[in-house]
């Protein structure tokens, strides 16, 4: 895989639009074939059916894969007892509650465990990630998985008013272009109509390029990081000549924040779609058109839940538990993923579907800010309110007594701005946080391209201790 990586970096542009195309051509193949049509025709039948309804189905395909899992994954076959899909019923979840839940450590430490130990594993697909971490983890997925997956991410496309027939730009992650130096940082994607972006190579001296290239591919719909299609949206804003119609703008992979929102939407003149979902393929949240974040309750059973493992009520945060139900490659069940959640106490949406909702997605613990004056803090997105020339920012927590600003600014970023924001970051954290602002051309991306708001490299502190420091 390492060197088809490296002859396609020196290949020229042209012949890597040719190289991409032909990679978007089998992932057509693998997403669109008989098990996509057969799910897809499902989600189209049961879209406004009851809860009980639902129910019914989710409790058969989690009795299906609880069974699968106990016999033919090592990790689960001394960790689900008989009894577990026997005694589950709809309405009656007890004996599900009472297996243990898996941490991803788990998962990280001895992955082979967690595979099928009867299929054929030369037809998987095997998938690479590192995640928020850095620490490698392998997974593994049928081909009818994924197929079965692209049909919930065609209903997604469908309701936001487009569909996989039509002209789509998407930010990737994926290194397909070369180097800081390119003549241009996209590459096309024929196969899937698709006009594929690098988030890496985002900065504001590239994003009128962007635009541009935008404007001449004029696709139906934009697709992908938040913080990506949020810098171009502030950009737009700012130069109106720039803006582009959108029909509508699908955002995922990241938390997306309702500032990005509402630029997003000013800038284009398209609704934002939120989705929510993980590469160990455990659940398809998406939201529709009155803004409800739904939980597809056949992709997956999520769970949220408190430090003591019990269900959390509608407007707690907790951790969220998922159990996948259509990878049998690779089952995770009661997994943490590491996000924290709530649930909203609304049991039917305008839209007419029946399905949980998810009221709010509060990230990982990784995004999350400590101070000895506020304890945790996550969402740091209301301390940039009524902060101006700002494209984006990055707090970075290395020290507990200390955080890093990190700022992009634009031309019209002034001290009565970073005296705002630091007013603004003394309420949020608290008045004894020291903080050292850094001015930067680009804010570094993750793994995969990710954007992160918030970078903790402090372990959890011990609060007699903090007691300590604040009262000697």
């Amino acid at each position: 895989m390492k060197q088809l990586s490296i002859i396609y970096s020196r290949l020229p542009v042209w012949l890597q639009d040719l190289a991409v195309t032909a990679q978007g051509a089998l992932y057509y193949r693998q997403r669109y074939g008989a098990a996509f049509r057969d799910e897809h025709a499902l989600l189209k039948a049961t879209e406004l059916a009851t809860p009980l309804q639902l129910e019914l189905l989710q409790v058969a395909r989690v009795r299906k894969m609880l069974f699968h899992a106990s016999q033919h994954v090592p990790y689960y076959q001394s960790r689900i007892p008989k009894s577990s899909w026997e005694r589950l019923r709809a309405g009656d979840w007890s004996s599900f509650y009472e297996l243990p839940i898996t941490e991803k450590a788990s998962l990280r430490l001895d992955s082979e465990s967690f595979l099928d130990q009867t299929s054929s594993r030369s037809r998987w697909i095997e998938w690479n990630t590192s995640g928020t971490t850095g620490s490698p983890l392998n997974l593994y997925y049928e081909p009818e998985a994924v197929s079965r997956q692209y049909a919930y991410v065609e209903r997604y496309r469908e309701q936001a008013g487009v569909s996989r027939f039509e002209r789509r730009a998407q930010f990737t992650g994926k290194m397909i272009v070369s180097g800081d130096h390119s003549s241009r940082y996209w590459r096309y994607d024929w196969a899937n109509r698709a006009l594929l972006l690098s988030s890496v190579h985002l900065n504001p001296s590239t994003i009128p390029q962007y635009l541009k290239a935008l404007r001449e591919f004029q696709p139906a719909y934009l697709s992908g990081y938040p913080s990506a299609i949020a810098l171009l949206a502030r950009h737009a804003l700012r130069f109106p000549q720039q803006r582009l119609p959108i029909k509508s703008i699908l955002t995922s992979a990241e938390t997306l924040l309702p500032e990005q929102r509402e630029a997003m939407e000013a800038a284009f003149g398209a609704k934002v779609y939120d989705q929510y979902g993980q590469t160990e393929m455990q659940s398809f949240w998406s939201e529709c058109r009155y803004r409800r974040m739904h939980a597809h309750p056949l992709f997956g059973v999520t769970e949220i839940l408190r430090p003591d493992g019990s269900h959390c009520l509608p407007g707690e945060t907790g951790d969220v538990v998922l159990t996948g139900l259509l990878n049998r490659a690779m089952p995770l069940l009661r997994y943490r993923i590491g996000d924290r959640a709530s649930w909203s106490d609304e049991d039917r949406c305008p839209c007419g579907r029946r399905m949980p909702i998810v009221e709010r997605i509060d990230g990982r613990r990784e995004d999350y800010l400590y101070t000895t004056q506020r304890g945790w803090v996550g969402r740091m997105d209301p301390a940039l309110k009524g902060v101006n020339g700002i494209l984006e920012c990055q707090f970075v927590q290395e020290e507990l007594h200390r955080i890093r600003v990190l700022l992009v600014p634009t031309a019209d970023f002034s001290d009565r701005d970073r005296s705002i924001l630091t007013n603004n970051l003394k309420d949020r954290l608290g008045s004894k946080i020291q903080l050292d602002f850094e001015i930067i051309a680009q804010i570094p991306r993750g793994p995969g391209g990710k954007f992160r708001a918030v970078v903790s490299r402090i372990s959890d502190p011990s609060f007699e201790q903090q007691e300590m420091e604040e009262f000697a």
